[in-house]
């Protein structure tokens, strides 16, 4: 009995992995329908390290990217650089890796869970992860934060078994390390993951490590440190200014706003009601929470998922199943009816405490930012899914059941595909910077026709577009070295934010300014339609309308002065 429960459970882990597969490589080149600007860059540069051992710059080998002006850590780039110089640059081999994560990490939720709370926790959690909408929309893309969750859940795993075989403590080590040369945001998500496994484990881990095994704690933590040198120097190099940029800490109020307010209430900085209510401490802490909380709520679980940043979900969905909204008050239930162990406490406050990361930044919600709590999430869920399936079994109305459940469960499950595989192309093309690729590949047979190209400058950055796509064409043609003795950036008017290039051969990237572009005869131009007047055609002919996928809206006029 034990052996086919155990083949039962092997094959209904594999059919998980071959559904989590599929939902993470199908039409991965082409949906989503553009790439990112950072997507880009990580491809570019990936490109050019293979090709030169150089990064797009001439750096030889960083450990720290820069690009448009910030910076990256650059284990992405690295891992993915073998990929591209065995398949070639595109857009599938710039995300596969994030693919492959993707699916990893499924199974890595599995063995996790399974240690946890055992095999039928482990089958649910796999089941769960592999449609969860949340891994899915991160494994289709290149988001370096995807890979980090994968490299968090392996030094996790590994954590766990040190406290059985000591030797394992020193992976546990370098997977946690790794994460910070992976992803900026882990700085605080790790510290958060690392944090609670040494409270929740603290009696096992003081008597495994502390008191018997001092020699591979040090080894594990000095090993951990070397790793993360190049992080740790990066705070004394000015190459971390993006955590500024997106920090809450950064934004405080400005100080007329905070005197009318005060105002209102015949109240004025250094009153004994202002260091109780209003202080920019107290206003920080207000802000955080109502962050904390959106990451919690209805409309972005279920509903609307990152209503602030669309290209993080599809559109009119969530980050998880609606039939999720069923399964997580029983997942509550489930676990609180018990005694929690360990695991449980682990767990529960990984899932409260892991939107931190997304709630300390400047935006509403973040998908992305607060991606790791999709992992106790899941977790989280399966505890329902189990509990569910334990009632269904042992109720007298199980065929009721069944004919509620798998039904809004299906139906959940085909809505997100609709909505992430037939919508997102048409309804989010413009959210995908679709558009850049196309207008690269109209530049680039008929560059050299023109003495001036102007493209439009914006935070999309399009120089890396031209790049790419000029890379990925024509390989053959395409020397890397010749752009990375092209640097010319230029500061953005916004305090901190990121740079901007300025010019790549005969192609300037600048705002449009149309009364001066007019009397630049035979520039070719590429601009969105709201950045020309409405008669540009009295001083311009069309060369190319590229449109977004719904048919309608126009991504580019290509045209040429006369």
């Amino acid at each position: 009995m034990k052996i086919n429960k155990l083949i039962s459970n092997y094959w209904l882990l594999i059919l998980a992995l071959i559904v989590a597969s599929i939902l993470r490589l199908w039409a991965l080149g082409v949906n989503p329908p553009g790439l990112t600007p950072d997507e880009t860059a990580i491809g570019y540069n990936a490109y050019t390290i293979i090709k030169t051992g150089k990064d797009e710059y001439g750096k030889v080998l960083p450990f720290i990217f820069k690009s448009f002006g910030e910076y990256k850590v650059g284990l992405y780039i690295y891992l993915t650089a073998p990929i591209v110089g065995l398949l070639g640059l595109s857009e599938f081999s710039t995300r596969l890796l994030s693919a492959i994560s993707g699916i990893v990490s499924v199974y890595l939720l599995y063995i996790l869970s399974t240690k946890l709370f055992g095999k039928k926790i482990g089958i649910a959690v796999a089941f769960i992860a592999s449609v969860n909408p949340w891994l899915i929309y991160f494994s289709r893309a290149a988001w370096e934060a995807n890979l980090s969750l994968t490299l968090t859940l392996t030094a996790i795993y590994f954590f766990l078994k040190a406290l059985e075989n000591a030797k394992y403590l020193l992976l546990s080590a370098v997977f946690f390390a790794l994460t910070l040369l992976t992803y900026q945001g882990a700085k605080f998500s790790t510290a958060i993951v690392l944090l609670l496994l040494l409270i929740t484990y603290y009696r096992q881990f003081r008597e495994k490590f502390l008191q018997r095994n001092i020699r591979i704690t040090v080894l594990s933590a000095l090993a951990g440190f070397v790793i993360c040198l190049p992080i740790i120097s990066s705070f004394f190099t000015g190459q971390v200014f993006r955590l500024k940029i997106y920090s809450i800490f950064s934004y405080p109020r400005p100080q007329e706003y905070l005197e009318t307010f005060l105002a209102e209430g015949e109240e004025k900085i250094g009153d004994l009601n202002y260091f109780i209510y209003h202080t920019e401490t107290f206003n920080f802490v207000r802000v955080a929470l109502g962050r904390w909380f959106s990451h919690f709520s209805g409309k972005f679980l279920f509903f609307a998922g990152d209503w602030e940043n669309p290209s993080h979900t599809a559109p009119y969905q969530g980050v998880l199943l609606l039939s999720d909204i069923i399964l997580l008050p029983l997942a509550l239930f489930a676990i609180f009816r018990k005694k929690l162990e360990p695991g449980h406490l682990f767990i529960i406050f990984w899932l409260v405490l892991a939107p931190l990361t997304a709630a300390l930044s400047r935006d509403q919600v973040n998908a992305v930012r607060s991606m790791v709590t999709a992992a106790p999430m899941v977790i989280v869920l399966s505890f329902g899914l189990v509990a569910l399936w334990d009632f269904i079994r042992s109720s007298r109305y199980k065929l009721f059941l069944y004919l509620v459940f798998i039904p809004i469960f299906t139906g959940s499950f085909i809505y997100f595909l609709d909505a992430y595989f037939v919508h997102i192309p048409k309804h989010n093309s413009n959210y995908w910077r679709y558009g850049y690729r196309e207008a690269a590949r109209v530049i680039a047979p008929i560059k050299n026709n023109y003495q001036n190209i102007v493209f439009e400058q914006s935070f999309n950055q399009p120089y890396i577009y031209l790049l790419f796509y000029e890379a990925m064409d024509d390989p053959r043609n395409f020397d890397p070295a010749k752009y990375q003795n092209q640097e010319n950036l230029v500061d953005s008017q916004y305090k901190g934010d990121v740079g901007f290039q300025e010019k790549i051969d005969n192609i300037r990237f600048e705002r449009i300014d149309w009364q001066v572009l007019k009397n630049e005869h035979g520039t070719l131009v590429i601009a969105s339609p709201t950045s020309l007047p409405p008669d540009f055609t009295k001083d311009a002919n069309i060369i190319r309308e590229i449109k977004y996928l719904n048919g309608r809206d126009i991504a580019f006029e290509i045209i040429e002065i006369k």
